[in-house]
């Protein structure tokens, strides 16, 4: 099937120049004006944004924590990807274990999403503690394409600080970037036990029990390892301004430091906390404060984030009113479907990025970092037909009721959207179009990553 996208404002991580598109089967075949052909179907951009898929690189489908699963599969997370222009994802595929054999999470996961994903997948590799000693599996986890390496500072499956160290110079040398949760764990240890000790145990203290100084301790000893080792590290959901700062400070010095944010981060405070739906904000790390805000936006306006992504990872409201306490309450927040709309009408019409800019963090970066480049996150002959076309004058007030997440709720709800998707193509395929989702289960496939850092 063919498809001619005219007269549409193509946006690419370089310019914005008027174009057409034509698309043959799954790829884009031509970029230029003026294109004619009458073998394809005409889709009129006039007036539009015609963006490379988006790709959101921090993702949480059908994941379970003990006896809970996330609301959302990966047929219903990604089918609402699709309708916010998002065309792949990357997710996890995270050992039962420390005896769970690394080969083993890797072909499960792609089993499980292989089966329903409605836009295509890669996957990062979860490393527990043992695991970053296991070089023949993790170089054979590279060979298959799991080409970044996610690992933790707190919780049970935390790694210590020595332990990474040997991860991230083990991973330098297979071809892999180690992608980190950065939380001193002592530190968050110790602020939840004053806690508990004073009977301050509901959410609202939640920020409070995973405080600032935890996050930026943790940016800047693995800083500080990355430089000793002289390898790149990869920081997600970045939540303060002291570890944003740690980041740019790291990137002016010429280190290969990236860092990823999430729009909760940039638009969300922890005064949520104080209210009575506290739970539906819950997440780690924490909401901030209106400066922290501010500091990450300026941040990622300078070019020190590479990546703005989601950590989708959704309940619903029952799951997350479920809880009794700020450490047994579902932390995850929807938000994959409402990527591009937020980050493009407080980003781009807010003035802190460019339009090429916001094709950098949500495209064509993380195809570069986790190896998809040129395949995806271009609109180059030869790349794959991932394309959104964006109205920039259509204006919506945000509600769980329009969105498509089975977590039935969103953290934005009557947020203001000035500008939204109207179309989604996948590898030259319709999935998404004026408000209706046209994809099926399994149409998505597996994308294997190449390091090109």
């Amino acid at each position: 099937m063919a498809w001619l996208i005219k007269g549409g404002w193509v946006v690419t991580a370089e310019r914005v120049e008027q174009a057409d598109l034509l698309i043959e089967g799954e790829r884009i075949v031509a970029r230029k004006p003026g294109l004619a052909t009458s073998s394809a179907d005409v889709l009129d951009a006039r007036g539009k944004y015609v963006l490379p898929g988006v790709i959101d690189a921090h993702v949480h489908y059908q994941m379970p924590i003990g006896n809970l699963w996330t609301a959302d599969d990966f047929y219903t997370g990604t089918a609402a990807a699709a309708c916010g222009g998002v065309t792949t994802v990357i997710d996890y595929a995270e050992p039962l274990g420390s005896g769970d054999r690394l080969e083993e999470a890797i072909e499960r996961r792609l089993e499980e999403a292989g089966e329903k994903a409605a836009v295509d997948f890669s996957l990062h590799l979860v490393l527990l503690p043992g695991h970053e000693e296991d070089t023949k599996a993790l170089q054979a986890a590279v060979e298959r394409g799991l080409v970044s390496f996610k690992i933790f500072t707190t919780y049970n499956q935390r790694l210590s600080y020595t332990a990474i160290k040997k991860c991230i110079q083990a991973s330098q040398e297979i071809g892999a970037l180690v992608t980190v949760h950065a939380e001193d764990h002592e530190l968050v240890m110790s602020a939840r036990e004053k806690l508990k000790a004073g009977g301050r145990t509901s959410v609202r203290y939640h920020a409070l029990s995973r405080p600032h100084e935890a996050e930026v301790e943790a940016v800047r000893r693995l800083i500080d390892i990355a430089k000793e080792c002289q390898a790149p590290l990869y920081f997600v959901h970045i939540s303060t301004a002291g570890a944003a700062e740690l980041i740019a400070s790291a990137r002016r010095a010429g280190l290969q430091v990236f860092g990823e944010t999430c729009p909760h981060y940039l638009l969300l405070t922890d005064k949520v906390y104080n209210t009575e739906d506290a739970p539906l904000y819950l997440m780690c790390p924490p909401l901030r404060t209106r400066e922290d805000n501010l500091k990450l936006w300026e941040v990622l306006s300078e070019g020190y984030f590479q990546v703005v992504a989601t950590d989708h990872c959704s309940y619903t409201p029952e799951q997350k009113l479920s809880g009794t306490a700020f450490w047994d309450t579902p932390a995850g927040v929807p938000g994959t479907e409402t990527l591009l709309p937020l980050l493009y009408s407080y980003g781009v019409r807010e003035g802190w990025l460019s339009l090429p800019q916001l094709v950098q963090v949500l495209s064509t970066n993380p195809a570069r970092l986790f190896g998809l480049y040129p395949r995806k996150g271009e609109l180059n002959p030869g790349s794959d037909a991932d394309i959104v076309i964006f109205d920039p004058r259509k204006e919506i007030k945000l509600s769980a009721e329009a969105l498509h997440s089975a977590a039935r709720y969103t953290p934005f709800e009557g947020y203001t959207l000035k500008g939204y998707p109207e179309a989604t193509f996948l590898r030259g395929q319709l999935v998404y179009y004026q408000g209706r989702f046209l994809g099926r289960p399994g149409q998505g496939r597996f994308i294997p990553g190449k390091l090109q850092i």
